[in-house]
């Protein structure tokens, strides 16, 4: 294909990239204005494993659970139900405390690579690569992300600081595994979400969804994100 008022072949040159799931390199990610991340006032590993629930429908499992939240009772409207008991199976993670540093290590073991997408924040990328992990982090101006990749066979370490109170997903980016599961919450400050919360357009999405649910009997299979 050719632009401009006279044809000719172009004269640039293709860009080089290697087909696959890959991040840019670090080098090539560096942050215009320095941060230096703390030292983890929170931290844990989650495992991304597979397997099948009861109706024998694959799912894939994070935080030893596999995503189940349903349309007619999302968690902030549990938050300002007071509700405290949340199901296990929303894999919900709670980070109560304002102004904490979040260290979160994924790391699988399945030679499949996934790109991991966080709500609510830009997040630093402390470690990355194929397993195992040498114990290296990298806590001085390290590339900020919404998404990084987590390599098949191998680890990302997260980081993050509690400075935005809410209900956030973090999921795999590619849609029919976040459908089949591959999610969890992190539930941050929920002591000062509920006056946060829009509930007229919270209240008016859910009466919407039940209408709908109730007129065509909607059998939801799915994660529910």
């Amino acid at each position: 294909m050719h632009y401009g008022k006279k044809a000719k072949e172009p004269i640039t040159s293709a860009w080089a990239f290697e087909d696959g799931c890959l991040d840019e390199p670090a080098s090539n990610l560096v942050p215009y204005v320095p941060k230096t991340v703390s030292a983890a006032d929170w931290s844990d590993m989650t495992d991304v494993t597979i397997g099948r629930n009861s109706a024998n429908l694959f799912r894939w499992y994070l935080n030893s659970t596999t995503m189940q939240v349903f349309w007619e009772d999302p968690t902030l409207l549990q938050v300002f139900n007071n509700q405290t008991d949340y199901s296990e199976s929303s894999g919900l993670i709670k980070l109560p405390n304002a102004h904490e540093w979040v260290y979160l290590m994924i790391n699988t073991s399945i030679p499949v690579t996934h790109p991991i997408h966080l709500h609510g924040h830009d997040f630093f990328v402390l470690a990355q690569g194929s397993n195992p992990w040498d114990g290296g982090v990298n806590t001085n101006n390290p590339p900020r992300r919404d998404t990084a990749m987590l390599a098949g066979n191998g680890y990302l370490l997260i980081g993050f600081e509690t400075d935005n109170p809410g209900a956030w997903l973090m999921h795999c980016h590619i849609g029919w595994h976040t459908d089949e599961g591959f999610a969890l919450q992190f539930l941050e400050r929920e002591r000062e979400i509920d006056p946060l919360i829009d509930f007229d357009a919270l209240q008016d999405n859910c009466a919407s969804w039940n209408t709908y649910d109730a007129t065509y009997n909607i059998d939801q299979e799915d994660s529910g994100v």
